[in-house]
């Protein structure tokens, strides 16, 4: 099998809360157990322009439809529009740094919107739906203090994570995990009313000690795991990467339930104690090697085809200098539409980090660099 290889991707005020464990499904048939798959390797044509690839795709997203591949250029601060059917560069979408039409400039994240938008998040800077003509329709630049209802003391604005509803209806967001290592809050916003609520999140709390950082005053490094957002079918999916439990936040019926998974393969959590200061570099090498060297989860992925949600998860492979360290184990979980363990499985052919990966048409996509061309590796899977 060929190698590939990566180069470095209102609401009503109160809410019911419930824990599924889906530990019932462990008698089950482990669907991913003689799991075989076939990998593609994909190139965009970009016609006559040149898509820059140094920063991989690390601010990339794809369109609602799955049919459109975002690209976001940071260094010309615009959009190439790839059409995942005839993968060709179809359009290029121009935005500002300055003027009044702004997207900030901090590395943003960005979720595509119906017609032709997009929700555009500058951390600690700025969110705004704009079009594609670079234009910003609508701030969604709230402070703590001008939303109604929050009971959270901060001073910063409201970027963290921030996610808005395919409807438009409700803003999500979280607490800034550098403002406190005690709590993990959901921030729910109506933006037109700007009245909110925070949900506490204490299955997310112990992510926020697996972190380090480094400040001699000429120097700072830090890392660490941290918490995501993400929207699938209309639900709002909460996830660690130091731990596979998750919350899943139904905003149409503002119902929240915690579930988690009996995975067999990987141990659940990340675990021990981590010195969070540090006052050298190797002493920053050491505590970060207690945790990173643990699974690793991404996000969830939902398969239209299967009706199916997958998660990947990894394994980092220590190297002799920490740099080079990209080897991983990687695992794949597959979960039905109810989020009850189907099967898992450790991909052995494949030992790198898959980038900006998505579902379509049933097939696994990933971002690769082909000699400096945008590429996707394709996977198809047969269980």
């Amino acid at each position: 099998m060929k190698r590939l290889f990566f180069y470095a991707t209102l609401l009503v005020s109160l809410y019911s809360c419930e824990t599924k464990d889906t530990s019932e499904s462990t008698s089950q048939k482990n669907i991913l157990e003689n799991l075989t798959y076939s990998i593609d390797t994909v190139v965009v044509d970009p016609g006559n322009e040149i898509i820059d690839l140094s920063h991989g795709s690390r601010f990339s997203s794809i369109s609602l439809d799955e049919k459109k591949f975002f690209h976001y250029d940071y260094s010309k601060t615009a959009i190439n529009e790839i059409d995942l059917q005839t993968l060709a560069l179809t359009d290029i979408y121009q935005f500002s740094r300055e003027s009044p039409n702004s997207i900030g400039f901090n590395p943003p994240s960005i979720q595509p919107l119906s017609d032709d938008r997009f929700l555009f998040v500058s951390s600690g800077i700025n969110v705004g739906i704009y079009n594609m003509n670079g234009e910003k329709e609508k701030s969604l630049k709230f402070n703590f203090k001008e939303i109604g209802g929050l009971d959270i003391d901060e001073e910063s604005l409201i970027t963290n994570k921030t996610h808005i509803s395919p409807d438009e209806k409700h803003l999500f967001a979280l607490t800034n995990p550098y403002k406190t290592s005690s709590d993990v809050r959901l921030i729910i916003i109506d933006p037109e009313a700007k009245t909110g609520k925070s949900i506490s999140l204490p299955a997310m709390i112990s992510t926020l000690k697996f972190r380090v950082s480094l400040n001699t005053g000429k120097l700072f490094m830090g890392r660490g795991e941290g918490v995501s957002l993400n929207i699938l079918n209309n639900k709002l999916f909460i996830t660690s990467s130091a731990n596979s439990d998750s919350y899943v936040y139904d905003y149409q019926f503002d119902s929240l339930r915690l579930v988690e998974f009996p995975h067999q393969l990987v141990a659940p959590s990340k675990s021990g104690e981590i010195k969070q200061e540090v006052s050298d570099e190797n002493e920053f090498k050491a505590e970060t090697a207690k945790f990173i060297y643990q699974t690793s989860f991404d996000d969830f992925l939902w398969d239209k085809k299967r009706k199916q949600y997958f998660r990947l998860g990894y394994n980092l492979t220590p190297q002799e200098t920490p740099e080079l360290e990209k080897d991983s184990e990687v695992f794949l979980f597959t979960y039905d539409k109810d989020l009850n363990l189907l099967g898992e499985t450790r991909l052995d052919e494949i030992d790198y980090r898959l980038e900006s990966p998505f579902f379509k048409d049933g097939k696994l996509y990933s971002y690769v660099n082909v000699d400096d061309e945008l590429g996707f590796a394709v996977f198809t899977f047969n269980f």
